[in-house]
């Protein structure tokens, strides 16, 4: 409330109880005027200071309760794994970008943890950006509320977690500095610690500082622009991983043609097994040696399912050429990336129909 509204409250109070009002009918009065209560007990007690010459005493600590412990316990548990999700996804990036030939992951592998980090994020974010503004709306109109013991109390140890987390980053970067073996991505990856927690400091350190008296419309702006720029951040970590992981329907494909290529190395396998089978009776020839059609190996070292495409339901191709040597084909949704092939190149695929020849006298390639 502003000086000249407080003022011009207390003077209608005093006049009005110097004609004999009583305090409920001016709070009841006053209410229905729009005056929130907390400031028309402020007025009255302003007018009985005054009146008795003595201030009206106040608890050291006020505005505790379950709801607050639930909201900012609910507040800062959300930061925590929206932002370790988002830290993370970013790590994510660095590696794709900046590969280390040591330590190369597959395609599969970051495909899957950034999909649970856009996960995370989609889930925690967004409930963390309306706790806080159902925190804001109550501290409006409670202004007592800013001062809660619980708040403080949170808030500090969410600091002491940031704060920690920042040291090790310190430490983790100087001890690579002393051997030498700073890279760009080890750079790239202590400066996404480094700002994600320096954020997180600086914004609840500065929410130290607020109490029943700070300018509610600044803490307000001071904390839209901390939501605008993490909504920033997160949006765009959030497109860059689309592109990364897929859409929805991509990542669908990736999982289709992935289990066509299980399909074709239980194929590979069970022909493998049928030609030493067949090898070991006196009666095998190389003819004889391998299945005459897929439907010969249905439950014979695969299921019936093995042998059938996982989206259309048709059988895949599967030809004799000579001797030993047979043809599998399949029909596959995407062209599989360079970093997509799990261990060797050879079930390599492009988009469309893709076959590939092996031999079962020999071991099936994985």
């Amino acid at each position: 409330m502003r000086h000249e509204e407080s003022l011009k409250l207390l003077e209608f109070v005093e006049a009005a109880k110097s004609k004999g009002a009583s305090d409920e009918f001016l709070v009841s009065l006053l209410a229905r005027r729009g005056w929130p209560q907390d400031d028309v007990h402020a007025a009255l007690g302003g007018y009985w200071e005054r009146q008795t010459g003595l201030a009206v005493p106040g608890r050291a600590e006020g505005g505790e309760s379950s709801r607050d412990a639930f909201l900012y316990l609910l507040s800062f548990s959300t930061l925590a794994t929206w932002t370790s999700a988002l830290g993370s996804m970013l790590f994510q990036f660095i590696d794709r970008w900046l590969p280390d030939p040591v330590t190369r992951q597959p395609f599969g592998s970051v495909r899957t943890a950034v999909t649970w980090q856009m996960a995370s994020i989609a889930v925690a974010f967004p409930i963390f950006l309306l706790v806080m503004r159902i925190i804001l709306r109550e501290a409006q109109d409670r202004p007592e509320r800013i001062q809660s013991g619980v708040r403080k109390w949170l808030t500090y140890i969410a600091l002491l977690l940031t704060a920690g987390a920042m040291i090790c980053d310190l430490i983790w970067f100087l001890g690579y500095f002393l051997t030498g073996e700073l890279t760009s991505r080890f750079v790239l990856k202590a400066a996404t610690v480094m700002l994600i927690c320096g954020a997180i400091f600086v914004y609840y350190l500065g929410s130290l500082h607020w109490n029943r008296d700070t300018n509610l419309a600044q803490v307000r702006s001071r904390s839209l622009k901390f939501g605008i720029g993490a909504a920033a951040v997160v949006l765009a970590a959030f497109s860059i991983g689309l592109g990364v992981a897929g859409t929805p329907a991509v990542q669908r494909h990736i999982e289709a043609d992935n289990r066509r290529i299980q399909d074709l190395r239980a194929i590979a396998g069970a022909v493998h097994s049928w030609h030493e089978r067949a090898g070991r009776s006196a009666a095998g020839r190389s003819a004889e040696s391998l299945p005459a059609t897929l439907s010969e190996l249905a439950g014979k070292g695969i299921a019936r399912s093995q042998t059938v495409d996982p989206e259309t339901g048709s059988s895949y191709e599967y030809r004799i050429k000579s001797g030993t040597m047979y043809e599998v084909c399949a029909v596959f949704a995407r062209a599989e990336e360079a970093d997509q092939v799990p261990q060797t190149q050879f079930w390599s695929h492009e988009r469309g129909r893709s076959c590939f020849t092996l031999d079962a006298s020999g071991q099936p390639p994985w």
